[in-house]
Parts: C-alpha cells; sequence; structure tokens
C-alpha cells in the first residue's frame, strides 16, 4: 500500500511540474529581442526554430507614461492574440510577417489572460528631451492549447517594445498658399515637408459664407486628400507644377490623413470673405486630422484646429 502511494504522489508531482514549463528545453526567449513586423502590428521574438508571436493594436502603446505600478491591462482575444511556434528549420522575420515558407511543425494559441504594458520615456543623452518611449509587456494568467494539454502561465514576461516620438514639422505661418493651375492641389512647403490639398473644387466657390457657416467637407482618400510628405532636399513651386515630376529630390516619407467623421474629426472647414468684385479670399482650416504612415499614426493638430492659410480666387 505503502508503494502504490509513493508511486501516486510522485506522478501528482511530475504532472503538477508541467504547468508553465514549455514542450521542449528550446522554448526560452528571454535572450531574444523583441522585434516587429513593417507592415503590421505583430511583435515578435525568435530562438532558432520558435517564435512567439504577439499580435494586438499599436494604440495600445500611446506615448504616454503609465502611472507607476498602475501598468495599462489589454485583454487577450479579438484583435489581441498571443501564438507559439515550432518551425521545421531555423525562422526568421519573412516567416513571421509574411506566410511561412518551411514548414510549421506546431502551433499553439493562448485563450483567456491579459496584457500588462508598462510605459516610461526615454531621454536622449543629455537627459532632458524625450525621444521614446519604452513598452515592458508582460502576459497575466495565459493558458497555451497545445494538442495534448493546455500549458498555464501566472506571469511570463515578453520583454521591451521601443516607439519613437512621431514630430512632423507643420510649421506654415510663413509659407504661401499655392496653386499650379488647370488642377486641384493646393499646398503649402517649408524646406523639405510639403502639406498637399486635392479637394473638391466646389469649396472654394466665388460667394461670401456667411459668419460662422463656413462650407465643409470630410476628408477622404478619394475626393479630398490631405497628403503630409518630406523630401531628402528643399523643394520648390516648380516642383509640384511640373508636367513631369522632377527626379530630386526624392520622397522618403507620406503621410496620408484619415477618413473624416461628421462632426467629429477630418473636417475641412472653408470660410469665403471677397476681397473686390473679382477676388475672394478662402480661409482654409482643418479640424483634428489623422495621418497615417503604414501602421504609424499622427493626430494633429492636437489642439483641434491648424489653419492651413488662405487661398485667393478670380
Amino acid at each position: 500500500m505503502k508503494y502504490f502511494l509513493t508511486l501516486f504522489v510522485s506522478f501528482l508531482l511530475l504532472t503538477g511540474c508541467d504547468d508553465g514549463n514549455l514542450i521542449t528545453e528550446n522554448f526560452v526567449f528571454e535572450n531574444a529581442t523583441v522585434q516587429k513586423c513593417s507592415t503590421s502590428n505583430v511583435l515578435y521574438k525568435i530562438n532558432d526554430v520558435e517564435a512567439l508571436i504577439f499580435n494586438t493594436p499599436e494604440t495600445n502603446f500611446p506615448n504616454t507614461e503609465t502611472v507607476i505600478n498602475t501598468p495599462r491591462v489589454v485583454s487577450i482575444g479579438g484583435t489581441t492574440s498571443l501564438t507559439y511556434r515550432k518551425f521545421a528549420t531555423t525562422t526568421s522575420t519573412s516567416n513571421i510577417c509574411d506566410t511561412p515558407t518551411i514548414p510549421v511543425l506546431e502551433e499553439w494559441i493562448v485563450t483567456g489572460g491579459t496584457v500588462e504594458i508598462t510605459t516610461t520615456k526615454i531621454f536622449d543623452t543629455g537627459g532632458t528631451t524625450v525621444v521614446a518611449y519604452n513598452h515592458n509587456i508582460v502576459f497575466k494568467n495565459i493558458t497555451f492549447i497545445t494538442p495534448d494539454k493546455q500549458i498555464v502561465y501566472d506571469s511570463y514576461t515578453f520583454g521591451s517594445y521601443r516607439t519613437e516620438i512621431v514630430n512632423l514639422n507643420f510649421d506654415y505661418s510663413l509659407a504661401t498658399t499655392q496653386n499650379c493651375g488647370g488642377n486641384n492641389l493646393i499646398f503649402k512647403y517649408n524646406g523639405t515637408n510639403a502639406l498637399l490639398l486635392d479637394v473638391d473644387p466646389s469649396l472654394f466657390t466665388n460667394a461670401v459664407t456667411p459668419i460662422g457657416s463656413p462650407r465643409t467637407a470630410l476628408i477622404n482618400t478619394t475626393t479630398n486628400k490631405v497628403i503630409y510628405r518630406v523630401y531628402n532636399g528643399s523643394l520648390n513651386s516648380n516642383f509640384f507644377c511640373a508636367a513631369i515630376t522632377p527626379s530630386t529630390p526624392t520622397l522618403t516619407e507620406e503621410w496620408i490623413a484619415q477618413d473624416g467623421v461628421a462632426g467629429t474629426s477630418g473636417i475641412i472647414s472653408v470660410e469665403t470673405v471677397a476681397i473686390d468684385a473679382t477676388h475672394f479670399k478662402h480661409t482654409i482650416t482643418l479640424y483634428k486630422t489623422t495621418f497615417k504612415k503604414g501602421i504609424l499614426t499622427y493626430i494633429y493638430p492636437t489642439n483641434d484646429n491648424f489653419v492651413f492659410g488662405e487661398y485667393i480666387t478670380m
């Protein structure tokens, strides 16, 4: 009887140790760097033939410090997922961010649990200017579903993910609003960057708008486009008005304004006054405009309104 009791206790101890101990000795990501796919929100870590893949909206990593001992908490499920994969051979970024080109031997999906994200500032070498933010990611109470068992972690540290501060230059106070004639493009530029509006020309009808009742339209990516661009050299009006776009300077960044929401954001506003009998001045204002480049988002202006400038028609 004592013999069988000993075997039973030993069995319980062995099976009890299985929780939190993943299927192979190679499931070790502590020394692996957190990487990010360039065209999606996927964060991942690779260790030879294994990968740990975390997918969550970029909005869960705002450039705002969390309160001490109060991390940002995100539930796993829906748009937030955690997956373990074991490949047939050593894997690489292309097998994570694109369709795998080598066989996936095992794939475990996490069900339940939460993600705790602690965000702190990163300063420059002088220690005075914030240049980025560090997001420390920890999974809590997660369960991996494998073909033959469940593996539970009370706490698993994924690692740190860094987001840079996006600071687009919207200083056009001294720039002239221009139009090439023959098209709807209205633009301003300052050095190497430019803000372009390709919008419905009826916004600039030669008729005075009542005070407090401007013409308005929602930004969209077809008929009312707003684009911010950065080039690798200085700009001039001929660059935008040439029949064939010059080969230099070249485009280095392009941020597309996202579709507006009526009464809320992404609104183009135009107030028109008469200069004389034949000339009209149109003041163009953008309201709560969200620009995106790939998966990066930049909201400008943060104080609601950005006056693009004055545009004269006749």
